[in-house]
């Protein structure tokens, strides 16, 4: 396999796991309460003061968690379904399934599981930083830096994924 292969195989895996585009478009007020979820009821200033508290790295149960995104509505956000419109055979909704199953399939490991929550949960935070900087944007401003904070926010989207990629890579 080449090096153009494997980088290939990345983004198809990535492409399974999300959709950057219907990700842009979910509100800072949904992702936030998707960041509270997956992180087991703390707000985001909560985890930053644990972590300035303690240094050590604590096992966290992350199983509501990840059964909120193999059974809930997270992945369906990730890949556009509106809540209102859960019904029917969409492509949306058939990718939000695969995801789904692709996620339950690898999840053997409680690493793996941990590995899940944290990229989703990073993501959202990705979305919720994305959502505010456009909100900021005025009519002449969103010509000129929109297409910068999108590339900007995919790459961050990325970078937050890479690891569960990886992750899915090696259980396939």
């Amino acid at each position: 396999m080449s090096s153009r292969d494997r980088l290939l195989s990345h983004d198809q895996m990535s492409e399974k796991l999300y959709d950057a585009e219907s990700m842009m478009h979910i509100k800072s007020s949904v992702a936030n309460g998707f960041v509270v979820l997956l992180s087991n009821g703390e707000t985001k200033t909560e985890q930053n003061k644990k972590k300035k508290k303690s240094k050590k790295k604590k096992k966290n149960d992350n199983s509501l968690a990840f059964m909120a995104l193999t059974s809930g509505n997270v992945l369906d956000a990730c890949f556009g379904v509106s809540t209102a419109n859960r019904t029917g055979d969409t492509p949306a909704k058939r990718n939000a399934q695969a995801a789904k199953e692709l996620l339950d399939t690898c999840a053997t490991t409680d690493k793996f599981r941990d590995i899940a929550v944290e990229a989703y949960h990073d993501a959202f935070l990705v979305v919720v930083d994305h959502d505010q900087q456009m909100n900021k944007l005025n009519c002449f401003t969103r010509c000129f830096r929109a297409g910068k904070i999108r590339n900007e926010t995919e790459e961050k989207l990325k970078t937050a994924f890479s690891k569960l990629v990886k992750a899915v890579g090696e259980k396939k």
